[in-house]
Protein backbone atom coordinates (compact mmCIF):
# COMPACT_ATOMS: atom_id res chain seq x y z
CA UNK A 1 0.00 0.00 0.00
CA UNK A 2 1.04 3.46 -1.19
CA UNK A 3 1.93 6.16 1.41
CA UNK A 4 0.21 9.29 1.71
CA UNK A 5 3.49 11.08 1.32
CA UNK A 6 4.11 9.18 -1.97
CA UNK A 7 0.65 10.00 -2.98
CA UNK A 8 1.21 13.90 -2.50
CA UNK A 9 3.74 15.54 -5.11
CA UNK A 10 3.77 18.34 -2.28
CA UNK A 11 4.91 15.79 0.16
CA UNK A 12 7.99 17.68 2.37
CA UNK A 13 10.85 15.41 0.48
CA UNK A 14 9.42 16.71 -2.97
CA UNK A 15 9.84 20.39 -1.81
CA UNK A 16 12.69 20.09 -0.57
CA UNK A 17 13.86 18.42 -4.08
CA UNK A 18 11.94 21.26 -5.91
CA UNK A 19 14.56 23.79 -3.86
CA UNK A 20 17.41 22.56 -4.75
CA UNK A 21 16.59 22.13 -8.27
CA UNK A 22 15.68 25.67 -7.77
CA UNK A 23 18.72 27.03 -6.41
CA UNK A 24 21.16 25.11 -8.70
CA UNK A 25 19.26 26.34 -12.09
CA UNK A 26 18.91 30.27 -10.34
CA UNK A 27 22.82 30.05 -10.00
CA UNK A 28 23.16 28.70 -13.08
CA UNK A 29 20.42 31.34 -15.23
CA UNK A 30 22.49 33.81 -13.30
CA UNK A 31 25.90 32.77 -14.74
CA UNK A 32 24.46 32.62 -18.50
CA UNK A 33 23.67 36.60 -18.10
CA UNK A 34 26.45 37.51 -16.27
CA UNK A 35 29.25 35.92 -17.36
CA UNK A 36 29.31 37.42 -21.34
CA UNK A 37 29.33 40.69 -19.28
CA UNK A 38 32.85 40.00 -17.23
CA UNK A 39 34.48 37.77 -19.94
CA UNK A 40 34.00 41.35 -22.00
CA UNK A 41 35.50 43.34 -18.97
CA UNK A 42 38.39 40.93 -19.51
CA UNK A 43 39.16 41.38 -23.08
CA UNK A 44 37.25 38.45 -24.80
CA UNK A 45 35.54 38.98 -27.90
CA UNK A 46 32.38 37.74 -29.61
CA UNK A 47 33.59 34.69 -30.68
CA UNK A 48 35.56 33.60 -27.29
CA UNK A 49 32.53 34.77 -25.43
CA UNK A 50 30.27 32.47 -27.58
CA UNK A 51 32.72 29.35 -26.43
CA UNK A 52 32.82 30.28 -23.20
CA UNK A 53 28.97 30.27 -23.57
CA UNK A 54 28.51 27.53 -25.72
CA UNK A 55 30.64 25.04 -24.29
CA UNK A 56 28.34 24.59 -21.25
CA UNK A 57 25.15 23.06 -23.65
CA UNK A 58 27.83 21.44 -25.80
CA UNK A 59 29.51 19.32 -23.37
CA UNK A 60 26.01 18.57 -21.41
CA UNK A 61 24.04 17.36 -24.55
CA UNK A 62 26.72 14.90 -25.31
CA UNK A 63 26.60 13.59 -21.90
CA UNK A 64 23.47 13.23 -21.08
CA UNK A 65 23.53 9.40 -22.32
CA UNK A 66 26.46 8.57 -20.07
CA UNK A 67 25.25 10.17 -17.42
CA UNK A 68 22.41 8.27 -17.54
CA UNK A 69 23.96 4.88 -17.86
CA UNK A 70 26.08 6.51 -14.77
CA UNK A 71 22.99 7.28 -12.96
CA UNK A 72 21.50 3.50 -13.88
CA UNK A 73 24.40 1.40 -12.40
CA UNK A 74 25.27 3.60 -9.03
CA UNK A 75 22.01 5.33 -8.02
CA UNK A 76 20.39 8.34 -8.36
CA UNK A 77 20.60 9.32 -4.70
CA UNK A 78 24.82 9.43 -4.69
CA UNK A 79 25.63 10.77 -8.00
CA UNK A 80 22.69 13.95 -6.82
CA UNK A 81 25.32 14.67 -3.77
CA UNK A 82 28.37 14.24 -5.60
CA UNK A 83 27.09 16.47 -8.36
CA UNK A 84 25.74 19.09 -5.66
CA UNK A 85 29.67 19.22 -4.02
CA UNK A 86 31.13 19.64 -7.70
CA UNK A 87 28.88 22.45 -8.93
CA UNK A 88 29.86 24.28 -5.63
CA UNK A 89 33.90 23.73 -6.59
CA UNK A 90 33.30 25.03 -9.89
CA UNK A 91 31.22 27.97 -9.03
CA UNK A 92 34.63 29.08 -6.42
CA UNK A 93 37.21 28.42 -9.47
CA UNK A 94 35.12 31.03 -11.37
CA UNK A 95 36.86 33.60 -8.73
CA UNK A 96 40.31 32.94 -10.56
CA UNK A 97 38.39 35.42 -13.11
CA UNK A 98 40.75 34.56 -16.29
CA UNK A 99 39.12 33.51 -19.54
CA UNK A 100 40.61 30.17 -19.85
CA UNK A 101 39.16 29.45 -16.04
CA UNK A 102 35.77 30.76 -17.71
CA UNK A 103 35.69 28.48 -20.49
CA UNK A 104 37.12 25.19 -18.38
CA UNK A 105 34.76 26.29 -15.67
CA UNK A 106 31.36 26.52 -17.83
CA UNK A 107 32.57 22.95 -19.88
CA UNK A 108 32.40 21.34 -16.07
CA UNK A 109 29.44 22.90 -15.32
CA UNK A 110 27.79 21.36 -18.39
CA UNK A 111 29.45 17.96 -17.57
CA UNK A 112 27.99 18.60 -13.75
CA UNK A 113 24.28 19.53 -15.30
CA UNK A 114 23.88 16.05 -17.34
CA UNK A 115 24.61 14.41 -14.09
CA UNK A 116 22.50 16.58 -12.18
CA UNK A 117 19.35 16.75 -14.20
CA UNK A 118 19.40 12.99 -14.55
CA UNK A 119 19.55 12.50 -11.10
CA UNK A 120 16.77 14.48 -9.98
CA UNK A 121 14.63 14.13 -12.96
CA UNK A 122 14.97 9.63 -11.48
CA UNK A 123 14.72 11.04 -7.45
CA UNK A 124 11.55 12.75 -7.94
CA UNK A 125 10.18 9.44 -9.92
CA UNK A 126 11.44 7.38 -6.47
CA UNK A 127 9.76 9.83 -4.19
CA UNK A 128 6.01 9.85 -5.73
CA UNK A 129 3.82 7.11 -6.85
CA UNK A 130 3.20 6.35 -10.52
CA UNK A 131 -0.13 8.54 -10.31
CA UNK A 132 1.28 11.63 -8.87
CA UNK A 133 4.61 11.41 -11.31
CA UNK A 134 3.52 13.33 -14.12
CA UNK A 135 2.49 15.71 -11.26
CA UNK A 136 6.15 15.79 -9.77
CA UNK A 137 7.81 15.97 -13.44
CA UNK A 138 5.66 19.31 -13.63
CA UNK A 139 6.62 20.90 -10.37
CA UNK A 140 10.20 19.75 -11.26
CA UNK A 141 10.12 21.24 -14.49
CA UNK A 142 8.22 24.33 -12.92
CA UNK A 143 11.04 24.69 -10.59
CA UNK A 144 13.98 24.63 -12.95
CA UNK A 145 12.08 27.13 -15.11
CA UNK A 146 11.08 29.76 -12.57
CA UNK A 147 14.74 31.28 -12.42
CA UNK A 148 14.06 32.53 -15.36
CA UNK A 149 11.13 34.94 -14.97
CA UNK A 150 13.48 37.08 -12.25
CA UNK A 151 17.22 36.28 -12.57
CA UNK A 152 17.84 38.87 -15.64
CA UNK A 153 16.72 41.73 -14.36
CA UNK A 154 18.53 41.09 -11.32
CA UNK A 155 21.90 39.89 -12.31
CA UNK A 156 21.66 43.09 -14.82
CA UNK A 157 20.73 45.33 -11.47
CA UNK A 158 23.64 43.60 -9.85
CA UNK A 159 26.45 44.04 -12.18
CA UNK A 160 26.22 47.97 -11.34
CA UNK A 161 25.77 48.08 -7.84
CA UNK A 162 28.99 45.20 -6.96
CA UNK A 163 32.42 43.66 -7.99
CA UNK A 164 32.60 41.04 -10.15
CA UNK A 165 34.62 39.15 -7.51
CA UNK A 166 31.65 40.23 -5.28
CA UNK A 167 28.99 38.52 -7.18
CA UNK A 168 31.25 35.60 -8.00
CA UNK A 169 31.32 35.11 -4.54
CA UNK A 170 27.76 35.17 -4.05
CA UNK A 171 27.48 32.73 -7.05
CA UNK A 172 29.99 30.40 -4.59
CA UNK A 173 28.06 30.98 -1.53
CA UNK A 174 24.52 29.98 -3.38
CA UNK A 175 26.20 26.68 -4.58
CA UNK A 176 27.43 25.82 -0.71
CA UNK A 177 24.55 26.95 0.43
CA UNK A 178 22.77 23.97 -1.97
CA UNK A 179 25.10 21.66 -0.87
CA UNK A 180 23.60 21.71 2.60
CA UNK A 181 20.01 21.23 1.09
CA UNK A 182 20.68 18.51 -0.48
CA UNK A 183 22.63 17.05 2.34
CA UNK A 184 19.02 17.18 4.34
CA UNK A 185 17.77 15.56 1.32
CA UNK A 186 19.83 12.93 1.21
CA UNK A 187 19.65 12.03 4.90
CA UNK A 188 15.87 12.13 4.42
CA UNK A 189 15.69 9.36 1.29
CA UNK A 190 17.68 6.98 3.42
CA UNK A 191 17.60 3.64 1.70
CA UNK A 192 14.80 4.37 -0.22
CA UNK A 193 13.77 2.81 -3.67
CA UNK A 194 16.67 -0.37 -3.08
CA UNK A 195 14.06 -2.78 -3.43
CA UNK A 196 12.97 -1.04 -6.89
CA UNK A 197 16.92 -1.25 -7.67
CA UNK A 198 17.68 -4.61 -7.08
CA UNK A 199 15.13 -6.33 -9.02
CA UNK A 200 15.74 -3.17 -11.83
CA UNK A 201 18.99 -4.96 -11.96
CA UNK A 202 17.81 -8.00 -13.63
CA UNK A 203 19.18 -7.78 -17.29
CA UNK A 204 17.32 -7.15 -20.14
CA UNK A 205 16.79 -9.57 -23.10
CA UNK A 206 18.36 -8.39 -26.01
CA UNK A 207 14.18 -8.32 -27.22
CA UNK A 208 13.85 -5.84 -24.12
CA UNK A 209 16.26 -3.97 -24.97
CA UNK A 210 15.50 -3.32 -28.80
CA UNK A 211 12.09 -2.80 -27.43
CA UNK A 212 13.63 0.31 -25.27
CA UNK A 213 15.21 1.99 -27.99
CA UNK A 214 12.44 1.45 -30.22
CA UNK A 215 9.78 3.29 -27.53
CA UNK A 216 12.72 6.17 -27.30
CA UNK A 217 13.05 7.26 -30.67
CA UNK A 218 9.15 8.37 -31.37
CA UNK A 219 8.92 11.28 -27.64
CA UNK A 220 12.83 12.45 -28.69
CA UNK A 221 11.60 12.95 -32.23
CA UNK A 222 9.08 14.81 -31.17
CA UNK A 223 10.93 16.86 -28.30
CA UNK A 224 13.09 17.39 -31.50
CA UNK A 225 11.31 18.77 -33.68
CA UNK A 226 9.53 20.67 -30.73
CA UNK A 227 12.91 22.10 -29.51
CA UNK A 228 13.31 23.51 -32.93
CA UNK A 229 10.14 25.64 -32.97
CA UNK A 230 10.40 26.67 -29.71
CA UNK A 231 13.77 28.07 -30.50
CA UNK A 232 12.32 30.60 -32.21
CA UNK A 233 10.85 33.03 -29.93
CA UNK A 234 13.49 33.37 -28.23
CA UNK A 235 16.02 33.93 -30.68
CA UNK A 236 14.37 36.29 -33.34
CA UNK A 237 11.04 37.06 -32.70
CA UNK A 238 12.89 40.60 -30.79
CA UNK A 239 14.94 41.37 -34.01
CA UNK A 240 11.96 40.23 -36.51
CA UNK A 241 9.36 42.79 -34.36
CA UNK A 242 12.45 45.65 -34.61
CA UNK A 243 12.63 45.26 -37.59
CA UNK A 244 9.08 45.68 -38.08
CA UNK A 245 9.31 48.69 -36.20
CA UNK A 246 7.07 47.57 -33.12
CA UNK A 247 8.50 46.80 -29.53
CA UNK A 248 5.58 44.42 -28.12
CA UNK A 249 8.42 41.55 -27.79
CA UNK A 250 8.38 42.10 -23.86
CA UNK A 251 4.80 41.62 -24.01
CA UNK A 252 5.03 38.69 -26.29
CA UNK A 253 7.46 36.84 -23.62
CA UNK A 254 5.48 38.78 -20.38
CA UNK A 255 2.28 36.59 -21.63
CA UNK A 256 4.15 33.45 -22.79
CA UNK A 257 6.09 33.06 -19.69
CA UNK A 258 2.75 33.70 -17.56
CA UNK A 259 0.93 30.77 -19.24
CA UNK A 260 3.72 28.65 -19.08
CA UNK A 261 4.12 29.05 -14.94
CA UNK A 262 -0.01 28.88 -14.92
CA UNK A 263 -0.50 25.79 -16.86
CA UNK A 264 2.55 24.24 -15.45
CA UNK A 265 1.41 24.82 -12.04
CA UNK A 266 -2.69 23.99 -12.25
CA UNK A 267 -2.38 21.94 -15.88
CA UNK A 268 -0.15 19.45 -14.17
CA UNK A 269 -3.17 16.85 -12.90
CA UNK A 270 -4.19 16.56 -16.79
CA UNK A 271 -0.67 14.65 -17.50
CA UNK A 272 -1.32 11.16 -17.82
CA UNK A 273 0.17 9.24 -15.40
CA UNK A 274 0.44 5.73 -17.26
CA UNK A 275 2.11 4.07 -20.04
CA UNK A 276 -0.86 4.51 -21.42
CA UNK A 277 0.12 6.82 -24.84
CA UNK A 278 -1.30 10.31 -24.55
CA UNK A 279 -2.22 10.70 -28.25
CA UNK A 280 -5.07 13.23 -27.78
CA UNK A 281 -2.97 15.76 -25.31
CA UNK A 282 -0.06 15.63 -27.30
CA UNK A 283 -2.03 16.40 -30.61
CA UNK A 284 -3.61 19.43 -28.99
CA UNK A 285 0.14 20.17 -27.52
CA UNK A 286 1.77 19.99 -30.72
CA UNK A 287 -1.22 21.92 -32.86
CA UNK A 288 -0.29 25.17 -30.60
CA UNK A 289 3.20 25.08 -31.07
CA UNK A 290 2.81 24.51 -34.81
CA UNK A 291 -0.34 27.69 -34.73
CA UNK A 292 1.79 30.03 -32.87
CA UNK A 293 4.43 30.53 -35.53
CA UNK A 294 1.72 29.99 -38.16
CA UNK A 295 -0.40 33.19 -37.00
CA UNK A 296 2.99 35.10 -36.38
CA UNK A 297 3.77 34.81 -40.32
CA UNK A 298 0.44 36.25 -40.90
CA UNK A 299 0.14 39.07 -38.90
CA UNK A 300 1.78 40.79 -36.22
CA UNK A 301 -1.12 42.58 -34.72
CA UNK A 302 -1.21 42.71 -30.78
CA UNK A 303 -4.47 40.49 -30.87
CA UNK A 304 -2.08 38.25 -33.00
CA UNK A 305 0.43 38.02 -31.15
CA UNK A 306 -1.16 37.10 -27.69
CA UNK A 307 -3.01 34.53 -29.48
CA UNK A 308 0.61 32.97 -30.52
CA UNK A 309 2.35 33.81 -27.03
CA UNK A 310 -0.49 31.69 -25.58
CA UNK A 311 -0.25 28.64 -27.84
CA UNK A 312 3.48 28.99 -27.61
CA UNK A 313 3.48 28.51 -23.53
CA UNK A 314 0.35 26.38 -23.20
CA UNK A 315 2.93 24.08 -25.50
CA UNK A 316 5.86 24.17 -23.86
CA UNK A 317 4.25 24.03 -20.21
CA UNK A 318 3.14 20.44 -20.56
CA UNK A 319 4.93 19.17 -24.18
CA UNK A 320 8.04 18.07 -22.04
CA UNK A 321 6.37 16.96 -18.98
CA UNK A 322 4.52 14.43 -20.76
CA UNK A 323 6.63 12.97 -22.72
CA UNK A 324 9.18 12.68 -19.54
CA UNK A 325 6.57 10.86 -17.95
CA UNK A 326 5.34 8.68 -20.76
CA UNK A 327 8.74 7.51 -21.53
CA UNK A 328 9.63 6.43 -17.62
CA UNK A 329 6.64 4.40 -18.29
CA UNK A 330 7.21 2.65 -21.27
CA UNK A 331 10.90 2.13 -20.48
CA UNK A 332 12.69 -0.76 -17.98
CA UNK A 333 13.38 0.61 -14.99
CA UNK A 334 17.22 -0.55 -15.56
CA UNK A 335 17.72 1.90 -18.44
CA UNK A 336 15.65 4.70 -17.64
CA UNK A 337 18.20 7.22 -16.40
CA UNK A 338 19.68 6.35 -19.79
CA UNK A 339 16.49 6.57 -21.87
CA UNK A 340 15.83 9.70 -20.21
CA UNK A 341 19.70 11.02 -21.00
CA UNK A 342 18.79 10.50 -24.67
CA UNK A 343 15.34 12.41 -24.76
CA UNK A 344 16.99 15.47 -23.05
CA UNK A 345 19.78 14.67 -25.51
CA UNK A 346 17.20 15.49 -28.45
CA UNK A 347 15.53 18.51 -26.91
CA UNK A 348 19.18 19.95 -26.35
CA UNK A 349 20.20 19.11 -29.94
CA UNK A 350 17.08 20.55 -31.03
CA UNK A 351 17.40 23.99 -29.20
CA UNK A 352 20.93 24.17 -30.16
CA UNK A 353 20.78 23.13 -33.91
CA UNK A 354 17.45 24.89 -34.45
CA UNK A 355 18.73 28.37 -33.91
CA UNK A 356 21.59 27.92 -36.34
CA UNK A 357 18.68 26.31 -38.86
CA UNK A 358 16.38 29.24 -38.28
CA UNK A 359 18.82 31.78 -38.58
CA UNK A 360 20.06 30.22 -42.16
CA UNK A 361 16.16 30.34 -43.17
CA UNK A 362 15.87 33.84 -41.96
CA UNK A 363 18.51 34.92 -44.02
CA UNK A 364 17.97 33.10 -47.12
CA UNK A 365 14.66 33.98 -47.33
CA UNK A 366 12.76 36.52 -44.73
CA UNK A 367 11.58 36.18 -41.07
CA UNK A 368 8.00 35.58 -42.68
CA UNK A 369 9.54 32.19 -44.42
CA UNK A 370 11.78 31.39 -41.24
CA UNK A 371 8.28 31.24 -39.34
CA UNK A 372 6.38 29.12 -42.38
CA UNK A 373 8.80 26.85 -42.00
CA UNK A 374 8.66 26.53 -38.48
CA UNK A 375 4.84 26.00 -38.72
CA UNK A 376 5.81 23.40 -41.48
CA UNK A 377 7.95 21.59 -38.51
CA UNK A 378 5.38 21.76 -36.48
CA UNK A 379 2.78 20.15 -39.25
CA UNK A 380 5.13 17.44 -39.55
CA UNK A 381 5.36 16.29 -35.89
CA UNK A 382 1.33 16.41 -36.12
CA UNK A 383 1.20 13.50 -38.76
CA UNK A 384 3.95 11.47 -37.24
CA UNK A 385 2.14 11.92 -33.70
CA UNK A 386 -1.51 10.88 -35.60
CA UNK A 387 0.38 8.13 -37.16
CA UNK A 388 1.77 6.72 -33.63
CA UNK A 389 0.17 3.63 -32.82
CA UNK A 390 -0.04 2.52 -28.86
CA UNK A 391 3.25 2.03 -27.75
CA UNK A 392 3.12 -0.84 -24.73
CA UNK A 393 5.59 -1.13 -21.72
CA UNK A 394 8.89 -2.83 -22.06
CA UNK A 395 9.46 -5.21 -19.14
CA UNK A 396 12.15 -7.86 -20.69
Amino acid sequence: MKSATNENPFSNRAIWLYAVAFVFYATNHMLIIALPFFSQTMGAGRSEIGIIMGSYMFVSMFLRPVAGAVVDRFGSKNIFMIALVLNAIVLVSYTAESLWAFAVMRALQGAILAFFSMTVHLLIMDLLSDKVRGQGLSLLSLASMLPYTFVPALVLFMKNQVTITEMLLLFAGLGFINIFLGIRLFLVLGNRGMNKKKKAEESLTEEGKRKAIKALVFPSLVMLLASIVFCVAPTFMPLYLESQGLDTAPLYFLVETGVLILIRFFGRKHIPSSASFPKGLLILLIVCFTLSPALLALSLSTPVLLAAAVCNGLALSLLYPTLMTYISFVVPEKVRGYSIGWFIAAADFGTSSGAFVMGWLADAFTYRGMLAAAAGIGAFALLLTLLQRRQKAVTS
